[in-house]
């Protein structure tokens, strides 16, 4: 699985606390770290295997326009 929808959820649970940050590691050949941060001071981080950034691009709305 990717990480993109819990960064979707994270993002959309700290709407009302404040402004979120987002940090990502360049990519290397085993993967990048995302990590999340929100004003109210809560953090997500986590890796990203080549796998999970692909499983992200196929099944997530990353690629999506609405009509």
């Amino acid at each position: 699985m990717g990480v993109y929808s819990e960064i979707q959820q994270f993002i959309e649970s700290h709407k009302t606390c404040g402004q979120v940050t987002g940090h990502v590691q360049t990519p290397t050949p085993e993967g990048y770290s995302v990590s999340v941060s929100c004003a109210c001071g809560e953090e997500m981080s986590r890796w990203v295997t080549p796998e999970a950034a692909r499983y992200d691009l196929i099944f997530s709305t990353l690629l999506c326009s609405p009509n």
